[in-house]
């Protein structure tokens, strides 16, 4: 299939990111490797990390013309189908660009809600973590996720984790602790809901910069750089808000200075996931890069 008259999104245009480096309509699984063996030259890879089950051909189906309608039996740790084979050591990675995925999901009970750990995302994943590799200091973009509930509503959010395992004095390996940011919700009233209607979500990726984008409308973003504490912005308001931390076990202090700086030297891969009983339908991914 020919990509060549895709249109490139304002951000990514503005950004010098105009080269299609990944792109899928999702005709069919021809992109994928479902031999699960890891072999080079697919877009994407069925095969798992951290010992989890290699995804089934089953998992898919196509129930509009170029929808692929993703619905597994296991999703945990919300990882499905990705751009990197551990097996095979292969795949795509990047590191800055635009990622972006047309998407549509059919909201669940809110039982369901409450009580489950998986749901409808779109993210990227460190490689040195996917590879067993690392996992002490690693970073993970979350495009989107769809997730709880909030005065009746189910929303999405978009998310910067720097994630971190350190040693206490007697050389223990403690809890894994994290920096974790909510861009669009955990700050007064600033959530947005999600409804069951297709809409594009993207994140642009530079140095020392991470944007989020829904319906190519700036929603929030953070700027970063290797000596301060981060600084989180809401859509075009040039004013810093406070922190949007929410969860930070481990470390009263988070975000520390320097925090998110890992990303400028920590190539991602792409992943999606939900499961079976809050599935997900996605039109197409793109990545954008500079030429």
């Amino acid at each position: 299939m020919s990509f060549k008259n895709t249109p490139i999104p304002a951000a990514a245009e503005a950004a010098g990111f105009t080269k299609l480096a990944l792109a899928d309509d999702f005709d069919d699984l021809s992109q994928f490797d479902l031999s699960c063996e890891g072999k080079a030259g697919y877009t994407w890879y069925l095969d798992r990390p951290f010992g989890m089950p290699d995804m089934k051909e089953t998992d898919f189906t196509f129930p509009e013309e170029s929808v692929m309608h993703l619905e597994p039996e296991m999703c945990s740790p919300l990882i499905g189908f990705s751009s990197y084979s551990k097996r095979g050591d292969t795949g795509y990675t990047m590191q800055y660009g635009y990622l972006e995925a047309r998407i549509r999901v059919k909201i669940p009970g809110e039982a369901y809600q409450k009580k489950t750990h998986c749901w409808p995302a779109f993210w990227t994943l460190s490689k040195q973590n996917w590879m067993g590799k690392g996992f002490e200091h690693c970073g993970e973009i979350d495009v989107v996720e769809m997730v709880a509930i909030h005065k009746g509503h189910p929303i999405y959010t978009g998310s910067l984790h720097d994630w971190k395992r350190f040693k206490d004095e007697e050389g223990k390996v403690k809890t894994v602790y994290a920096s974790n940011l909510i861009n669009n919700c955990g700050y007064n009233d600033y959530f947005d809901y999600i409804d069951e209607d297709w809409h594009t979500y993207a994140v642009l990726w530079e140095k020392g910069h991470v944007a989020w984008y829904w319906d190519n409308k700036l929603m929030h973003s953070i700027r970063y750089n290797e000596w301060d504490k981060p600084q989180y912005f809401y859509r075009d308001d040039p004013t810093p808000l406070p922190s949007l931390e929410y969860y930070a076990a481990g470390d009263k202090n988070a975000p520390w200075k320097g925090a998110y700086a890992i990303f400028d030297n920590d190539p991602q891969i792409l992943t999606t996931g939900c499961r079976g009983a809050w599935p997900m339908d996605i039109d197409w991914i793109r990545v954008w890069e500079k030429e």
